[in-house]
């Protein structure tokens, strides 16, 4: 009897360590599935994980863009929200957002969305290796048939695409008809001979002809250089490189009008000069169609109506009419290592390509885009003026900032300071653009 309850507790100890074994095991393959299912849902959480894009920006606070464009990146926001968000960060000193971006780059990163102006800017981004590379995805016909014929080949390097080119800057000369009226001039000049003219008229009245500056990128009088080149040079002045003497009969251009301009020119900015136009200080200027709605909301009141758009004007029998353009703003991404900011990224650019969305961004700005934007009722007057005479001008050419490398337009306002000041002589200006490119 002793002997069966020995081996019946044995049995039991046997069967208990048994089902304790069992039991760890049963433990240890529920944790295990457990695991893998937190590892599985923390998977599914990464991959839809909010995709938070950043975009330094300058179409802010009063830039002619800032409302609409605001608007369109509101809208994607919430047409993908929880998915994707687009955020901005503003700059409204255009200058400094230009260092920004070069000395960003320049460090070995690009922010995720940026924009620039100029083809120097291009190919220096584009060699640096830190910018998406757009071409396959501007293979799309759906996407690039939105583009004006050929204008995304400009925005090339090396054959592809690390940009887009996305703002047309559609440059024009603007007169005040009411104060040439007020000078007895009644129709606009076409040759600089007759430009000359009025504004002996208006100097006489104590109004400025024109409105100067030299001072950061020296930007509408290097607009005024720009427009003699193409007086004096023709389509292929940019071509024929520095040694051209065109571009030392447009420094004897650019003296002359310094003559009639305000007494604050030299060290001006566009502050300045923007203030002389739009207060009716100065009365002919010029700049691009984006600052149309500038004038419009920040102009005395009637100067809108009262401005006469014109082309390029003849220079001693040359044809006038031409036009100064060029790619104002580029947009470009950084490259990704992550394929789904990736996608997120294009697929904002898509939006932001949108006939419609351009349509309405262009009719409340005054800004003419690369993409086949539309001529509606909506367009304004003036603008819609600059795109008929551009359409219809024997010949367009750059503005001196995108047609020359950076190093020469970073000489420009130093260099036309001193022509102005009488240190340099025409000859000698355009050396000091030449010594910068060495």
């Amino acid at each position: 009897m002793g002997k069966i309850i020995k081996r019946i507790v044995a049995l039991m100890v046997v069967l208990s360590m048994t089902m304790a074994i069992f039991a760890a095991c049963g433990k240890s393959d529920v944790s295990q599935s457990t695991n893998s299912t937190s590892n599985s849902t923390t998977g599914k959480s990464a991959s839809t994980e909010k995709v938070v894009i950043t975009f330094p920006s300058i179409w802010v606070g009063t830039d002619g863009k800032a409302k609409v464009f605001g608007q369109m990146v509101d809208s994607f926001n919430k047409e993908n929200e929880s998915k994707i968000e687009v955020k901005i960060e503003e700059y409204t000193d255009y200058d400094a957002y230009e260092d920004k971006i070069r000395t960003t780059i320049s460090t070995g990163n690009a922010p995720d969305i940026f924009t620039f102006k100029s083809s120097a800017d291009l190919q220096l981004y584009s060699e640096s290796g830190k910018l998406m590379d757009l071409t396959s995805y501007l293979a799309d016909k759906e996407w690039s048939n939105k583009f004006a014929e050929g204008v995304i080949k400009t925005a090339q390097y090396k054959g592809k695409n690390f940009a887009l080119p996305y703002e047309n800057a559609v440059i024009a000369i603007m007169f005040n008809k009411k104060l040439l009226n007020s000078v007895g001039v009644s129709t606009v000049p076409t040759t600089y001979e007759e430009l000359w003219k009025v504004c002996d008229a208006l100097k006489a009245k104590k109004i400025f002809p024109t409105a100067q500056m030299t001072n950061k990128n020296a930007w509408t009088s290097m607009l005024w250089y720009s427009y003699a080149l193409a007086a004096v040079g023709g389509p292929d002045v940019y071509e024929k490189g520095l040694d051209d003497p065109a571009f030392v009969e447009a420094a004897k251009i650019m003296q002359k009008m310094f003559t009639y301009t305000s007494p604050d020119a030299l060290g001006a900015d566009a502050t300045v000069v923007n203030g002389h136009f739009f207060n009716e200080r100065s009365a002919i200027y010029t700049n691009g169609s984006w600052i149309l709605s500038r004038i419009k909301k920040e102009g005395v009141q009637g100067l809108y109506d009262n401005l006469a758009i014109s082309a390029g004007l003849g220079y001693n029998g040359s044809k006038p009419g031409a036009y100064v353009n060029a790619v104002q703003a580029y947009i470009a991404a950084a490259k990704q290592d992550n394929p789904a900011k990736e996608e997120a990224i294009v697929k904002f650019l898509k939006y932001i390509c949108d006939v419609d969305r351009v349509t309405e961004l262009s009719n409340s700005s005054g800004s003419i885009f690369t993409i086949k934007s539309k001529i509606t009722d909506q367009t304004e007057k003036l603008q819609a003026t600059m795109i008929e005479q551009s359409t219809a001008a024997p010949y367009m050419i750059g503005t001196f900032e995108s047609a020359m490398p950076t190093k020469v337009v970073t000489a420009f306002p130093p260099a036309l300071e001193g022509l102005i000041l009488g240190e340099l002589t025409p000859e000698q200006f355009v050396a000091e653009l030449k010594a910068a490119n060495k």
